[in-house]
């Protein structure tokens, strides 16, 4: 049985109207090319209506069969009837035979001998492409031919030629021939069709086979001929590629993987045919990158057959690792282990009169912002500082975020320090613009330490710590600045240890002492309390006032263990004196976020056996600003205990009337610097006037702080204050002279010698523990 025998008619029928459809833009390209030719020599021995109406005809039958070529590629040949498209295939072909048959015809009625002869050869020439226009569609080419061929000889009858008889023979003839070759083409085509069918269904049972493997595995065959290109890829392999089936048969294998040295390996195994196992290469798969490993063994032919698999989520898992160990997660910049593999690195290629320059940089009061906005917005702060710190190095520098909001910047190959400065300078300035995150403006500056590596002095460790003391002078020095390490900043480094280790010991040596001074009532000149202040009695350095201990202190944390001593010692200092007393205790920002603050004040008043009214906690606006829902929280529960609340340092913060809404306060403390000017500072009364009548209509007390003269004594009992203290009053005093130090105020002896403490005083009022 032959293979035409074994080929289903209806599939045979389709692959013949599909090739022919596929023949019909260039057939009707060339057959209109000859009609403009033959419209133009009969143009002027032929009726000019008929040569119209004829070019019409030729014009009309090819658009249409056009347009009914590419309405059926659209789809590409899905929609294809072959019996119905077969059909109107034939119809055209039978129109168009018809309209070129009747051009011969009127050339031979017409025409001149020379223009008949030329007619003669377009029409032997329009027969012949039949045989490759209609070719693959038997039906449709004799459609076309046979009416050209009768009109061809009608047009040799009709012409008078002499040679008539000839040119008829020679058309029946040439259509015998062509004939044949059209049932010949026939036969071929439909062999082609037959084979392909075979192959189809020879690989479907290949498919079937290996569709069972792949059931079983993870991975999918491949192969290539002996040109590299891809044969009979199998579903596996066609969905792991992303692409369409016909996108990889018969395309390059090494198309489909990224440049790369495995590439190059990849492509030398290939071209040399030799067997390779476990080679990873990389292919972009929809858009995003992914990996392959690939085996394979050479076959007969020079083909190369193999496995592939899919381990995309190895290697990112790795890839993954490897970003965590060297990277931030946050920002994406390099983390503290790159930095300093890479500063190894960077210090060993130092030549002579080289510098490498490192810079430390962390921000001044993130904490503040993190507690304030919440953590979200504080790792978004981080990631925008991260940007513009980028934005303001060279290309050339490395950064990098140590961890929390600690940076760090390499710079190689540094020409002056000059250059690290400016550098340094850039970087203040951008983080010192505001950042505006969820509509909200944040600030923040950051404080820079600057250290340098030369070839004499180059130890990666010895740099990164000068770098990290000269940041810590640049932050005590007053924040959002540069410092250069200095010699010397190591010794202060020490003293400041030894001070941290003193600082912690001194809690359990007990070496922490209270002084306290009054508070007095301004109409009646009797003391109503005392303001509880700590001094560190050290056992070699002497007494420490609170300016030189008290930002170690919250620095290292030890300022809510500090703090608790405070209100168990004031308290029970307290229990000593007439119950009419009371006492005043400040709370520092982490003392509020302490989740012991509530039972170390219900404990310590238990312990005293006191009324919670005679407490009194002094809080300042840093307080609320940051995490004030929690804060406003912590006030309620404590004002639910009966202890009284203070507003400290009122006027010199940012929204200090804000707050007063956000929490009904006992009393206002006016600040000092409002008093110091109270005497020649029309602003500074006019505050004080509008604090004291504030605080009346709203029932809270007032107390002025700093109060040193009699005029401001007046003035402030004129403006309408309930309490004041000061050194007009008292020096804060040890317990051991209270009896001393509660004299009424008109029993005082003014403020004779007590500018030098009182200083002191201002001091220990911006730093004081508790």
């Amino acid at each position: 049985m032959s293979l035409v025998d074994t080929t289903d008619g209806q599939a045979l029928r389709k692959a013949q109207v599909e090739a022919s459809l596929k023949l019909a833009r260039t057939a009707v390209i060339g057959g209109i090319i000859n009609a403009i030719i033959v419209a133009t020599v009969l143009w002027s021995s032929v009726s000019h209506a008929a040569i119209a109406f004829w070019t019409l005809l030729v014009l009309g039958q090819g658009l249409v069969r056009i347009l009914h070529a590419r309405r059926l590629a659209k789809n590409d040949y899905e929609d294809l009837s072959p019996s119905r498209d077969g059909r109107f295939i034939e119809l055209l072909a039978t129109l168009n035979g018809i309209a070129w048959g009747i051009s011969m015809a009127i050339g031979g009625l017409d025409a001149t001998p020379g223009v008949f002869t030329l007619l003669a050869m377009l029409t032997g020439g329009m027969m012949g492409a039949a045989v490759i226009s209609y070719g693959p569609l038997p039906r449709a080419a004799f459609s076309y031919m046979i009416p050209l061929t009768i009109g061809s000889i009608a047009g040799w009858l009709l012409s008078g030629n002499p040679l008539a008889t000839t040119g008829t023979l020679l058309i029946l003839c040439y259509a015998a021939v062509l004939s044949r070759s059209i049932k010949g083409n026939e036969k071929v085509f439909a062999e082609k069709v037959a084979r392909e069918q075979a192959l189809r269904e020879s690989a479907e049972t290949v498919q079937l086979l290996l569709k069972d493997y792949e059931a079983q595995s993870a991975d999918w065959l491949w192969s290539i001929d002996r040109e590299g290109l891809i044969v009979a890829p199998t579903d596996r392999f066609v969905e792991a590629s992303g692409r369409d089936r016909e996108a990889l048969e018969g395309h390059a294998l090494l198309s489909l993987f990224e440049a790369g040295h495995e590439y190059e390996r990849l492509a030398e195994m290939l071209r040399k045919r030799q067997a390779f196992r476990d080679l990873t290469v990389q292919i972009t798969v929809g858009g995003e990158t992914c990996w392959w490993r690939l085996s394979a063994q050479p076959r007969a032919g020079g083909r190369m057959q193999g496995v592939a698999s899919d381990v995309t989520a190895e290697m990112r898992a790795e890839a993954r690792v490897s970003y965590m160990a060297h990277y931030c997660g946050l920002t994406d910049l390099a983390n503290r282990f790159l930095f300093n593999e890479t500063l190894g690195r960077a210090v060993k290629r130092l030549h002579e009169e080289e510098l490498t320059a490192v810079l430390c940089l962390d921000l001044d009061q993130f904490k503040s912002v993190n507690d304030t906005l919440g953590h979200p917005i504080g790792d978004r702060l981080l990631c925008e500082v991260a940007r513009r710190i980028e934005a303001c190095v060279q290309e050339k520098a490395m950064v990098a975020r140590l961890g929390g909001d600690e940076f760090a910047v390499l710079i190689e190959r540094v020409k002056s320090p000059e250059e690290v400065e400016a550098c340094a300078a850039r970087i203040i300035d951008a983080v010192d613009q505001p950042f505006i995150l969820d509509g909200m403006q944040v600030m923040t500056s950051t404080s820079i330490g600057i250290a340098f590596a030369t070839i004499a002095d180059s130890d990666p460790t010895e740099v990164m710590k000068r770098a990290d003391l000269a940041l810590y002078s640049a932050k005590t020095n007053g924040r959002n600045r540069f410092a250069h390490f200095q010699i010397g900043m190591d010794e202060a480094a020490r003293e400041r240890r030894d001070l941290e280790m003193d600082l912690r010991a001194a809690l359990v040596r007990n070496e922490f002492t209270l002084h306290y001074q009054p508070l007095v009532n301004i109409s009646s000149g009797d003391v109503v309390g005392y303001e509880a202040l700590i001094r560190w009695q050290h056992p070699t350095r002497g007494l420490i006032m609170p300016n030189a201990f008290i930002p170690l202190a919250e620095e290292t944390g030890l300022i809510v263990q500090v703090g608790e001593w405070v209100i168990r010692q004031a308290t029970a200092q307290l229990a000593l004196w007439p119950a009419d007393l009371r006492i005043s205790v400040n709370l520092s920002p982490a003392q509020m976020r302490s989740a012991n603050l509530i039972p170390t004040v219900v404990n310590a008043l238990a312990s005293a056996g006191i009324d919670a009214g005679r407490l009194e906690l002094e809080i300042t606006e840093t307080v609320l600003m940051q995490d004030s829902e929690a804060n406003v929280s912590t006030l309620y529960k404590l004002r639910e205990i009966g202890v009284r609340i203070a507003l400290d340092d009122f006027g010199t913060g940012y929204s200090s009337l804000n707050y007063l809404r956000s929490f009904p306060f006992d009393k206002i403390k006016i600040d000092r610097c409002f008093v110091e000017s109270l005497d020649h500072n029309a602003e500074s009364r006019a505050i004080i006037q509008a604090i004291t009548g504030l605080a009346g209509s709203l029932g809270m007390d007032t107390t002025a702080e700093g109060v040193e003269t009699d005029a401001q004594l007046q003035a402030l009992r004129d403006k309408g204050c309930t309490e004041i203290q000061g050194f007009l009053i008292s020096q804060a005093i040890d317990p051991d002279g209270i009896g001393e130090g509660t004299r009424p105020a008109a029993q005082q002896g003014g403020s004779d010698g007590g500018s030098v403490e009182a200083k002191d005083e201002d001091a220990e009022k911006r730093n004081r523990a508790a």
